[in-house]
């Protein structure tokens, strides 16, 4: 379970959204990009977290991951984005993996930029880019996302291709890897997103070890100034996580 803090966190977001009169940009998924940007002079709050369960044995070694990010608008079509991720393990409970406790893992410097305005174009695009450093050590990574995205009626398509890669002083050499995230939604209330999401990716050096994931995903906007989105993600092959819980919140300040 996440720590007390991490819900109070969560309550303290729904209290104080109605106070703002911001109109928020929703996220219909919690793994897949969407055609956004954070508008001109506004700030949004996000917070994601992530369960993760190996198998579904009932020893079976669980993840718990937190993210805390704060994104402002530069232009009307330009936002960055500062992030802060933490992470937690109960291992096998082995004493080879006695798993780890809370425990902050990196920062990372998020970039979207958005080339025109929705449906100008035959696909909607943003070029979203992501610098990290991980805590205590040297190493590094750049995380490039362009994300293709088409709205059809009530129904919309986002694509996220992704390269990642990593290197620093701590690595014996650079590593590639290459994944993707892509969803598709169905806007069944106008504060009501419902719909499915995969993802999945792999290191260019052992392609056989990719991993696979896809579970559905709803979305809810109560207020124009906050949103919820959750997926519940179900490994496809051996290399994923057999089942994953993430949330994430929206609120803008």
């Amino acid at each position: 379970m996440p720590p007390r803090w991490t819900r109070c966190v969560l309550v303290a977001l729904v209290v104080l959204a109605p106070a703002s009169s911001a109109r928020a940009q929703p996220r219909s998924f919690t793994e897949t990009h969407e055609y956004l940007t954070t508008p001109r002079g506004e700030t949004e709050l996000e917070l994601l977290t992530t369960q993760a369960q190996a198998t579904f044995d009932g020893d079976s070694p669980e993840a718990f991951g937190l993210q805390l990010a704060i994104e402002h608008g530069l232009t009307d079509r330009w936002g960055v984005a500062l992030l802060h991720r933490f992470a937690q393990s109960t291992g096998s409970g082995t004493i080879a993996d006695p798993g780890e406790p809370l425990r902050f893992t990196e920062t990372r410097l998020r970039s979207r930029y958005r080339f025109a305005e929705r449906g100008e174009r035959a696909f909607d695009m943003v070029a979203h880019v992501e610098a990290a450093k991980r805590f205590g050590g040297s190493v590094y990574e750049l995380e490039l996302r362009p994300v293709l995205a088409r709205d059809l009626g009530v129904v919309s398509v986002a694509v996220d291709p992704i390269v990642t890669l990593v290197l620093g002083g701590d690595l014996p050499e650079p590593a590639l890897a290459v994944g993707w995230a892509a969803g598709i939604t169905y806007d069944a209330r106008p504060t009501l997103r419902v719909g499915a999401e995969t993802w999945g990716g792999f290191d260019v050096e052992q392609v056989e070890e990719t991993a696979l994931s896809a579970g559905p995903a709803i979305s809810w906007s109560p207020t124009p100034s906050f949103w919820i989105a959750a997926t519940a993600g179900f490994g496809l092959n051996d290399n994923a996580d057999r089942l994953s819980v993430r949330g994430l919140v929206g609120l803008q300040l």
